[in-house]
């Protein structure tokens, strides 16, 4: 997708909801016409966080969010 966003919609990443869901929205997020979405956040945050913003490791993934091996 090229250009500028048309739509945008925020995702929250926290232990309830990861990157494995993201994954399984994106279809309907496009069936509504939403044509970028941003994460925040998706750094590794203080083990049980449950908004993220508490940030421990700015080299890793949230592990409880399924870490790299789910956003890739």
């Amino acid at each position: 997708m090229n250009g500028s966003p048309v739509s945008t919609y925020r995702l929250q990443i926290r232990p309830a909801f990861g990157f494995d869901d993201v994954a399984d929205l994106a279809g309907y997020l496009d069936s509504l016409g939403v044509s970028h979405a941003y994460l925040s956040p998706v750094l590794q945050p203080t083990p049980g966080s449950t908004h993220g913003y508490d940030v421990v490791d700015h080299t890793r993934l949230n592990a409880e969010a399924g870490g790299r091996p789910a956003f890739e």
